[in-house]
C-alpha cells in the first residue's frame, strides 16, 4: 500500500471537458441595463404645522417654546447636524410646508424635491473655514521731541505814535525733557500662518439680493456634508480671521533718520487798564522732533475663510428652511380645516367656497384660478409613489361657533355625498370645544380613511397616509377631564391615518417623529435576486464534479444611485440536475424566474434572520406584509464588531506613514492586517488610527458608521471628530451586516489540504478531512475567501476566513463600504473579475501510514485575478501558509496600468477583464509559468457606438506575464512596436480582448502551443508559440499570429466577449479544429443596435497539420474566413441550426435571430455544444412598480462539427431533429454543468420537462505536478 502513493497521480477526464465544466458564471458586462428598477417610489410629504398662539412660551400653562423647538427640529431634519448623528433629509424627497392658526390652515411652500434647483447666476456658494494659528508683525511709529524758549520784549513810545525798538533776545532756556506722541500702527502683517486640521464647509441657503445679479453677497450660512473636493473648479477667495492680538515689543524704541528742528514765533500783549495795548513780548519756541519706529510680534488663533463663487442655484431645500426661520405663532387651533386644506392641496382640489378655506387663487406654482396645483408626484399613473401628511399639532382642536369641516371636506373631495360618522373618531364625550368638536372629529375620522383607502375614495387616486404629532405637555401630559378625549382621538387619527401617532416636547422628537413617518410611507418594491449557480470540478480529484454548487445572489438597485449593490453567495446541492437547498427544496421560483425569499442554504446560520415587507393581494387588494426570512449564506456567518476579542480578519496592501500618507506596499510581501482595535488607538506598525479613511474602514467590521462621520474624518483630524468615531465603536452599533453583490466574479474552489482514502475493492481514490475554500470578489472592493465545508452538516461552513481590501478600493471607492442609505452616488464595481488559482501539493504522511495527506504547505496556493469594471489591474496572491485556521497571504505582485509610464506595453492595457490562463512555455530555454490575459476593456463601448475603423481601442492584444514576478514577458497588439524578441505587432489587432485566452497544448508535452482569443472587432485570432530554446532569446515567443475570422467588414461588426471553445474531430482520417464563439453586445445587451448576431463554427484546418511552424503564411488554409465571401473560406449560413456545412468550407455560422444574443461562454462535450441564448426581446412592463431582470435565457444545443444533428440507424447515419431548448430563467444565464462523480451534465435553477443528457466521462491519468518531500 505505501507504494501506491509513492508517486501520486489523480484521475482526471479528458482535459478539454475539465476546462469547459467549470464555465457557469455568466461573463456580464457593464450589463446593469439587464436589471430594470422599479418604477422609482417617489414620497411626497406635506408639513402641516400647529403655529397657533400657545406655540409662543408665554401662550401656554408650561412656559414651553414650542415654536422654536419646532423650527430647530425642521432645521436639523432639512440642514443635518452630524454632532448628533442626524442625516439631513435626502435630496429626492418631495417635501411642502403648510401652517395653521386662526380659522385657517394655509399652503406656505409648494412641494418639490428637497434636491431640485433653480438657476439664480453666480453667487457665493460655499465658504470653508479652516482653522489656522497666525504669526503676525507690526511697526509702531511716533514722533518723540522737546522745546527751548527765548524771549524779546519792545514798549510803545510816550506819545502813542510808534514803537520803539525790540530789546535783545534772551538767553534759551533749557531744554525740556523728550515727550512722545501717541505711537500708531503703520500697518499689519501675517508673516505666516500654519493651517489646522478643523475644516468647516458651509452653504449658502440665502442671498441678500437673490434676484440681483450684481449683488453676489450671501445673507445665510448652513453647515453643510461637501468636501473639499466637491469644490474643485469653482473661483474662490481667501481672508484671514482672528481677534485682537495681544502684541509683544521686540526692542525699544529706534530712531528714523536724522532730528528735526523747528522755530515758532508767538507775539503777546500787555495791555493798560483802559484797554491799549502798551507792552509786546516775542516768545521764540525751538522745538527739536525726532521720528521713532518699534518693531511688535504676536500670535494668535483664528481661522482662514474661503469664500467660493460660482453658478449658484437656489434649492427647494433652502426654500424650506426660509420658509420655516419665517414661521410666527398666534392665534387658535383649526384642526379639521387645516387638514382638508392640506389634503385638497395634495389631491389638486379647492376650498375657496367653504367656510374657514385658507385658499387663495393664483400663487405661485401652489394653486390657479380655481384649485390647488398638487405635487407632480401625486397621479393615479404613478402607483409605486407615496405620500403623506404629516400633522403636528400642541393643542386640542378649537373652532367658531358652529363651525363644522363637513363642507370643506366635501368640497376637498369633490363629493357632496361625503358624511361623517363616529364610526371612527367622535363617539367620546366630553369634547373640550362641546358638540363643535364632537361634529369635527366624526368628520377627521371618516376623512382620514377616505384618504388612505385611495382609488375612488379620493379624487388623486393615491392612498395618502396621516402621521398626528402631539407636541408639548399639553398633549404628553396627563390631559384634564375636559381635554381627554380630544387628546385620546388625536392618537387614535394617527393609528386611523397609517402613520402612527407620536407624542413630542422638543426637537429631537419632531426629527425622530419625522423619520419614523418616512419609513412607514416607504414602500417596499422587492429586491430581484438573481444569479448562475457555479459548479466546481473537485481539486483533489478532477475526473469528479462536487455535488456542491455556489450561487452567487445581489439586489440590482439600478435607479438608487448607491456605491455599490448588495448581495450574498450561497452553497446548494446539486439533486438530479436541480439546485436543493437543505431541506431539498427548490430554490428557485420557476414562475417569477428569480430565487425564493427564504431558501435553507448550507452556510446559513439560520439564527440570523431579517424582516422583510412584501406586497401580497388579499381579496384582490395590494396589502403590505412582513415575513421574517434568513439572511442565509455567508453574509449571515459574518462577524460585527468584537466579541470577545473576535472579529472579521481583514487584510490590506495599504500602508500608512507616520505622516498620514498612504501608499502600497510592495511585491511579494505580507498583507498588513487590520483590526478595529488599530483604528482607535495608534499602532505604530501600521498607523490605521490616523488613516483619514479609517471611518469607512471601521464599517467593514459591522459598525454602522455614517457618512458624515466618515466624511468628517477625512477632512478634520481634531480631537472632537476622533474622540466621536472612537467612542462609537461600540458592539451597539455593530449593526451593518452587508456584502457587495457577487456579479461577474465567478466562485473558485482551492483545497488547501485532503487525506487521501484508497478503497480496494472499487478502485476508487477518495479524500477526508478537507480542508476547502471558496474564494470571490464583489462589488465592494474585496475578495472574500470562505470556508466551504467538508460535509453537509460541518457547523463551520461559510465561515469567513479572511478578507482582502486593496488600497485602490479604499481610495477609490471607500464609500461603498458603508450602509447602503449613507453611500455615494456612483455605481462602483469593485474585485468585480474572475479570479484563479496555481496549485502544487506536497504529499506528505499521516496519522495512517496508508492514508497520505496532500497539502499546499510547502508547495503553492497562488491566486490571480483582475478587477473587471473596477479597474485595470491585476493581482497575485500568495495563500500557499493560508489554512482555514490560520495562516497569513502575502501578494506577489500587482499589475498597474494606471501607473506604468506613457507608451509602456501595459499603459495600453484597458479594464482587467480577462480570467488569467495560467500555463507553462518555454521561455529562454526554461519552463516558465506564465499569467496571460486580454489587453482589457475599453469604456468606449458603454456607448452603443463602435469605434471608428483608424481608432485602437484600449486593451488591444494579448499579454503573457510572468506568473511569479508580473513582468511583461511578451504582447502582441497593433500597438506593440515591429517584431521584437518580446513584442508583436500586428496591425488588424486594434479591438478590445477581454475573454479568457484559449491555453492549447498540441503534444502533451505540458507546454502551451496555441493561444485563440476573439475581440469586440468581430476577429478571431491564434497565436502559435515557439518552444524552442530560442523562444525569448534570439527568438519571438510567437511564431505567428493569424486572423482566422475576419468580420469586421460585417455591416453589423459583432463582438466576441466570450472564450472560443476548442474541439478536435476526424475528417476522413485528417484531425481538425473546430472553434465555436457565439456574438453579442455584452455592453448593451438590451439595445436595437447589432441585433443580428450568430453563432460561429470556424474550421481550424491548420493547427492540427503536423509541419505548421515551418509553413509560410500563404500556405494556410483557415486565414480572415468570414461569411461575405465563397469557396473555402466561405462561412456558411445555418439557416436551422441543423445543416450540414462540409468541410470543404470555412465553417458555418448559426443566426440567433433579432436582440437574441450569445453572451456567455459555451460548453463542448461528445460533439453537443452547449449555448446559452440571450433573448432581449422580452422585457418588463414599464408600469411595473416591482422592477425586475430582462430578457431571459435559454440553452440550445448544436452539434459539432458540421453543424448537423445525426445519428447511427443501423449502418446508415440519419438526421436527428436538434433538442428543444430549456428556460434558464430571467436575464443573462450562463450554462452550469455539474452532476455526480464521474456523470454531468445540464445543471437547472428549476425542473424543466425537456429530456436532458447525462454524459460520462472517461478516465485517463494525468501527473498534476505534485511531489514527495
Amino acid at each position: 500500500m505505501k507504494t501506491k502513493y509513492k508517486k501520486i497521480v489523480v484521475a482526471i477526464q479528458t482535459a478539454f471537458i475539465t476546462s469547459l465544466v467549470c464555465s457557469a458564471l455568466p461573463s456580464y458586462a457593464s450589463d446593469t441595463e439587464l436589471y430594470k428598477a422599479p418604477q422609482t417610489s417617489v414620497t411626497t410629504i406635506m408639513f402641516m404645522l400647529d403655529v397657533s398662539g400657545s406655540m409662543n412660551p408665554g401662550s401656554n400653562d408650561y412656559g414651553e417654546n414650542r415654536i422654536q423647538s419646532l423650527k430647530n427640529g425642521m432645521l436639523k431634519l432639512l440642514q443635518g447636524d452630524t454632532s448628533q448623528g442626524i442625516e439631513r433629509l435626502p435630496d429626492k424627497l418631495v417635501v411642502g410646508l403648510s401652517e395653521f392658526s386662526g380659522t385657517t390652515g394655509r399652503i406656505d411652500l409648494e412641494a418639490r424635491a428637497l434636491g431640485q434647483e433653480i438657476d439664480i447666476g453666480t453667487k457665493e456658494i460655499y465658504r470653508v473655514s479652516t482653522s489656522a494659528t497666525f504669526y503676525l508683525s507690526r511697526d509702531l511709529t511716533r514722533v518723540n521731541s522737546r522745546e527751548r524758549y527765548s524771549t524779546q520784549t519792545r514798549t510803545r513810545r510816550y506819545s502813542w505814535s510808534d514803537w520803539g525798538n525790540w530789546s535783545g533776545w534772551s538767553n534759551w532756556t533749557g531744554w525740556s525733557g523728550w515727550s512722545g506722541s501717541n505711537p500708531s500702527a503703520s500697518g499689519e502683517f501675517v508673516d505666516s500662518k500654519v493651517l489646522g486640521n478643523t475644516i468647516t464647509v458651509q452653504e449658502c441657503i440665502d442671498w441678500n439680493n437673490i434676484n440681483n445679479s450684481n449683488d453676489p453677497s450671501c445673507k445665510t450660512w448652513a453647515d453643510s456634508t461637501k468636501t473639499l473636493a466637491d469644490l474643485n473648479g469653482l473661483n474662490s477667495t481667501s481672508q484671514n480671521q482672528y481677534a485682537n492680538p495681544n502684541w509683544s515689543d521686540q526692542g525699544g524704541w529706534v530712531n528714523i533718520g536724522s532730528s528735526n528742528q523747528t522755530y515758532n514765533d508767538v507775539v503777546t500783549c500787555t495791555s493798560s487798564s483802559w484797554g491799549t495795548c502798551y507792552e509786546q513780548t516775542n516768545t521764540r519756541t525751538n522745538t527739536e522732533s525726532q521720528n521713532q519706529k518699534k518693531s511688535q510680534t504676536a500670535t494668535i488663533a483664528g481661522q482662514v475663510v474661503t469664500t467660493y463663487t460660482g453658478n449658484a442655484k437656489d434649492t427647494h431645500r433652502n426654500k424650506m428652511i426660509r420658509a420655516v426661520n419665517a414661521l410666527t405663532a398666534g392665534g387658535g387651533t383649526p384642526t379639521a380645516f387645516a387638514y382638508a386644506e392640506v389634503a385638497a392641496y395634495l389631491m389638486g382640489q379647492s376650498t375657496r367656497n367653504s367656510s374657514g378655506s385658507g385658499f387663495v387663487s393664483n400663487v405661485t406654482n401652489i394653486s390657479g384660478s380655481t384649485r390647488y396645483l398638487n405635487p407632480e408626484t401625486i397621479t393615479s399613473t404613478k402607483q409605486c409613489n407615496t405620500q403623506g401628511i404629516y400633522f403636528l399639532t400642541d393643542g386640542v382642536p378649537e373652532y367658531g361657533r358652529n363651525n363644522s369641516s363637513l363642507n370643506i371636506m366635501r368640497e376637498s373631495l369633490n363629493d357632496s355625498g361625503f358624511r361623517c360618522t363616529s364610526d371612527s373618531l367622535g363617539g367620546s364625550t366630553p369634547y373640550y370645544n362641546s358638540s363643535n368638536n364632537t361634529n369635527n372629529w366624526t368628520c377627521i375620522g371618516e376623512y382620514t380613511k377616505r384618504l388612505l383607502k385611495g382609488g375612488s375614495n379620493n379624487p388623486a387616486g393615491v392612498s395618502i397616509k396621516t402621521a398626528v404629532v402631539g407636541f408639548g405637555s399639553d398633549m404628553t401630559g396627563t390631559p384634564t377631564s375636559n381635554k381627554a378625549n380630544d387628546i385620546s382621538d388625536a392618537k387614535k387619527w394617527g393609528i386611523l391615518g397609517g402613520g402612527g401617532y407620536y407624542p413630542g416636547n422638543n426637537d429631537a422628537d419632531v426629527v425622530a417623529s419625522v423619520n419614523a413617518f418616512l419609513k412607514k410611507l416607504q414602500k417596499y418594491i422587492p429586491p430581484v435576486t438573481t444569479g448562475s449557480i457555479t459548479i466546481p470540478v473537485d481539486n483533489l480529484d478532477t475526473q469528479n464534479i462536487q455535488p456542491w454548487g455556489y450561487f452567487p445572489q445581489f439586489d440590482p438597485a439600478p435607479d438608487a444611485q448607491v456605491t455599490t449593490w448588495i448581495g450574498n453567495l450561497k452553497k446548494y446541492q446539486v439533486v438530479d440536475n436541480i439546485i436543493k437547498d437543505r431541506d431539498n427544496k427548490i430554490v428557485f421560483d420557476a414562475t417569477k424566474g428569480i430565487s425564493v425569499d427564504d431558501p435553507n442554504d448550507y452556510w446559513a446560520d439560520t439564527s440570523i434572520k431579517k424582516t422583510i415587507t412584501k406586497i401580497v393581494q388579499e381579496n384582490n387588494v395590494d396589502v403590505e406584509k412582513e415575513f421574517e426570512v434568513r439572511v442565509g449564506g455567508a453574509l449571515s456567518q459574518f462577524k460585527l464588531g468584537n466579541v470577545n476579542n473576535i472579529e472579521r480578519t481583514i487584510y490590506t496592501d495599504r500602508k500608512v506613514g507616520n505622516d498620514g500618507t498612504t501608499s502600497s506596499i510592495g511585491n511579494d510581501k505580507a498583507l498588513l492586517q487590520v483590526s478595529s482595535a488599530d483604528l482607535k488607538a495608534n499602532n505604530p506598525t501600521n498607523n490605521f488610527s490616523i488613516d483619514t479613511k479609517r471611518g469607512y474602514l471601521a464599517a467593514l467590521f459591522g459598525y454602522n458608521v455614517t457618512s458624515a462621520m466618515a466624511s468628517n474624518l477625512t477632512t478634520s483630524n481634531s480631537d472632537a471628530a476622533n474622540t466621536s468615531f472612537v467612542n462609537f465603536l461600540t458592539q451597539s452599533n455593530a449593526t451593518l451586516r452587508q456584502m457587495g453583490a457577487v456579479m461577474h466574479s465567478r466562485p473558485i474552489l482551492i483545497t488547501q489540504k485532503g487525506t487521501t482514502q484508497f478503497d480496494a475493492k472499487t478502485g476508487d481514490l477518495s479524500y477526508k478531512d478537507r480542508d476547502d475554500l471558496i474564494v470571490f470578489g464583489t462589488t465592494q472592493g474585496l475578495l472574500h475567501v470562505i470556508r466551504a465545508g467538508d460535509s453537509a452538516t460541518d457547523s463551520n461552513a461559510g465561515k469567513e476566513v479572511f478578507t482582502f481590501v486593496p488600497n485602490e478600493m479604499i481610495e477609490k471607492q471607500s464609500k461603498g463600504f458603508l450602509n447602503q442609505e449613507n453611500q455615494g452616488r456612483n455605481l462602483e464595481y469593485g474585485v468585480d473579475g474572475p479570479w484563479t488559482a496555481y496549485t502544487e501539493y506536497v504529499t506528505k504522511s499521516g496519522t495512517n501510514a496508508s492514508e497520505p495527506v496532500v497539502t499546499v504547505s510547502g508547495g503553492k496556493q497562488w491566486l490571480y485575478g483582475g478587477l473587471r469594471m473596477g479597474g485595470r489591474s491585476y493581482y497575485a496572491l500568495d495563500l500557499s501558509d493560508v489554512t482555514s485556521t490560520s495562516g497569513k497571504p502575502k501578494i506577489k505582485f500587482r499589475i498597474s496600468p494606471d501607473d506604468a509610464a506613457a507608451y509602456s506595453p501595459i499603459s495600453y492595457m484597458g479594464q482587467s477583464w480577462s480570467k488569467p490562463t495560467l500555463a507553462w512555455i518555454n521561455w529562454q530555454g526554461s519552463r516558465k509559468l506564465v499569467m496571460i490575459v486580454g489587453g482589457g476593456y475599453d469604456p468606449i463601448y458603454e456607448n452603443i457606438g463602435t469605434p471608428t475603423s483608424s481608432s485602437i481601442d484600449k486593451g488591444a492584444g494579448v499579454y503573457i506575464f510572468d506568473a511569479e514576478t508580473g513582468s511583461v514577458l511578451w504582447w502582441a497588439s497593433a500597438n506593440a512596436a515591429a517584431d521584437k524578441v518580446t513584442e508583436t505587432n500586428v496591425s488588424n489587432m486594434k479591438r478590445s480582448v477581454v475573454s479568457q485566452i484559449k491555453a492549447i497544448d498540441r503534444n502533451s508535452d505540458g507546454l502551451v502551443d496555441h493561444l485563440y482569443f476573439g475581440d469586440l472587432g468581430g476577429q478571431l485570432w491564434r497565436v502559435d508559440l515557439d518552444s524552442s530554446n530560442q523562444a525569448g532569446k534570439t527568438a519571438n515567443l510567437a511564431k505567428r499570429v493569424t486572423r482566422i475570422l475576419n468580420q469586421s467588414n460585417a455591416s453589423d461588426v459583432p463582438r466576441f466577449y466570450s472564450t472560443p471553445t476548442f474541439t478536435i474531430h476526424n475528417n476522413g482520417g485528417s484531425l481538425f479544429a473546430v472553434l465555436t464563439i457565439g456574438s453579442g453586445n455584452l455592453s448593451s445587451p438590451m439595445s436595437e443596435t447589432n441585433k443580428n448576431d450568430a453563432l460561429y463554427a470556424v474550421y481550424d484546418k491548420d493547427v492540427t497539420r503536423r509541419n505548421l511552424s515551418v509553413l509560410k503564411d500563404s500556405e494556410l488554409n483557415s486565414v480572415d474566413i468570414n461569411s461575405m465571401t465563397t469557396g473555402s473560406k466561405q462561412l456558411v449560413k445555418n439557416t436551422d441550426g441543423n445543416t450540414a456545412t462540409s468541410f470543404s468550407f470555412g465553417g458555418w455560422y448559426y443566426p440567433l435571430g433579432s436582440k437574441k444574443r450569445v453572451l456567455n461562454d459555451n460548453i463542448a462535450i461528445d460533439s453537443d455544444l452547449y449555448v446559452s441564448i440571450f433573448n432581449a426581446n422580452i422585457d418588463i412592463d414599464d408600469v411595473d412598480c416591482y422592477g425586475g431582470v430582462r430578457g431571459e435565457s435559454k440553452a440550445n444545443q448544436f452539434c459539432l462539427p458540421y453543424g448537423q444533428c445525426t445519428v447511427l440507424s443501423g449502418n446508415t447515419i440519419v438526421v436527428k431533429n436538434r433538442p428543444n431548448e430549456i428556460s434558464l430563467g430571467k436575464g443573462n444565464i450562463g450554462i452550469s454543468f455539474g452532476g455526480k462523480d464521474k456523470n454531468r451534465g445540464l445543471v437547472l435553477n428549476f425542473p424543466t420537462t425537456e429530456s436532458l443528457t447525462n454524459y460520462t466521462s472517461k478516465t485517463k491519468f494525468i501527473s498534476q505536478r505534485w511531489y514527495e518531500r
